[in-house]
């Protein structure tokens, strides 16, 4: 007796209600699961020395000459073993596909003239291996498309590839070189009068510039900062980017002010200032009033110093800033001290300590009490020299009651 398992015994024709039309879908299924296992099967079993002469025998001898290089790349030793064999890069088998294929086409469009369909295959090799991430070989195919687009004068495609060359650079951590790629792009876009290509290039270079010009400032280059945060401020404006080029004057102005240039240091951080008041930025808006006020400070002009710090103690009580108006209340207290307005100094260095606790920061707490403490004896050390010549009387009080010294 046939075991009953809900389907037709083998070798019979028996039919489900509809089962013509459901075999349909299914068959276009498996023949487009066929046509996939097909396209692997051309990999699996053969090696990539097949796939080198496979290139060769259909004349692609470019294709061939790229594909043997990225296939037969060497990992990099590791420091913990640096004795261990090397071996090549491991790739799957759908890329080797893709690779294959991919670097035929390009090769068969370069030779039938269709050079935009010829770099449209390089680059697309270029983005895969960018995000694999694989940051050599992209570089490597984003390369292959500024040859491709500089044999008919593709400026605009020249200069997408050098922005490409630059961004892996970026990932590398090669500024340096990074600078230098999204340099020539954006010289390429302004002869080629590309103004989207322009800003792209130009907002690339301003923050790769701003990296390398902290790199010099941290090993005390400061005249090389300068440089580069000029070269800042100068792609910025050319990137139309209100953001970038205000952080750029920022930059620049504490450099200048740092290097002892204080009135050009006034005009730029005036200029962010302008530019942060325009886009509601209260705390670029603090960040600039500070700036200003020691500046301002560093000229002698202590008045308008005390005027931006006003400012941005009101403006950084708006926004939120607790360590902004910390900052404020302790330069303002020093500088009131120093126009003998004790008071008023106290006053601003008591609201410095209770911003310090509120912060919660111990050393900016203890620096505080330490400040505070010094200018209220400050205060006091008039009554106490009076005290110490005139009147032995109240001063062994003070010193064994602890008696006030005004009393």
């Amino acid at each position: 007796m046939a075991e009953e398992t809900g389907y037709p015994p083998e070798g019979t024709n028996e039919a489900t209600p509809g089962g013509e039309e459901a075999a349909a879908p299914a068959e276009d299924t498996i023949k487009q699961e066929q046509k996939t296992d097909d396209r692997l099967i051309k990999v699996k079993g053969l090696d990539k020395q097949q796939l080198c002469i496979d290139l060769l025998m259909v004349g692609c001898v470019q294709s061939f000459v790229d594909f043997f290089y990225i296939t037969h790349r060497k990992t990099a030793p590791t420091e913990q073993n640096p004795d261990v064999e090397v071996k090549d890069v491991p790739i799957p088998e759908e890329t080797l596909v893709f690779l294959k294929e991919t670097l035929e086409q390009a090769e068969s469009a370069r030779r039938a003239r269709s050079y935009l369909q010829c770099f449209e295959s390089y680059n697309s090799l270029a983005e895969y291996f960018e995000k694999v991430p694989d940051l050599k070989s992209a570089m490597y195919f984003y390369q292959r498309c500024v040859d491709v687009a500089a044999e008919v004068d593709a400026w605009e495609s020249i200069s997408k590839a050098n922005l490409c060359l630059g961004s892996c650079e970026e990932q590398a951590g090669n500024w340096q070189s990074a600078m230098q790629y999204h340099e020539k792009a954006l010289q390429i876009a302004q002869s080629a009068d590309s103004l989207p290509l322009q800003i792209k290039a130009a907002s690339r270079l301003t923050l790769v510039c701003q990296v390398l010009a902290e790199q010099c400032e941290k090993e005390s280059r400061d005249s090389d900062a300068t440089a580069l945060y000029e070269r800042c401020l100068n792609c910025a404006q050319l990137s139309k980017d209100d953001t970038l080029e205000g952080t750029a004057c920022h930059k620049l102005g504490l450099s200048k002010h740092k290097t002892g240039n204080f009135e050009t240091a006034i005009d730029l951080q005036q200029q962010y200032l302008d530019i942060c008041k325009r886009n509601d930025d209260r705390v670029g808006e603090s960040a600039a009033r500070g700036a200003l006020a020691h500046a301002y400070e560093a000229t002698g002009n202590t008045q308008e110093a005390i005027k931006q710090l006003e400012n941005l103690l009101s403006v950084a009580s708006e926004a939120g800033e607790l360590k902004a108006q910390a900052g404020a209340c302790l330069n303002l207290g020093i500088l009131y001290n120093s126009r003998q307005n004790h008071e008023k100094s106290v006053e601003l260095l008591e609201q410095h300590f209770d911003l310090a606790r509120q912060i919660g920061d111990r050393r900016l707490i203890d620096s505080a009490r330490v400040v505070l403490g010094m200018v209220r004896g400050n205060g006091k050390l008039k009554s106490y020299i009076d005290l110490v010549n005139n009147d032995l009387d109240k001063l062994l009080n003070w010193k064994s009651k602890r008696a006030t010294l005004d009393a």
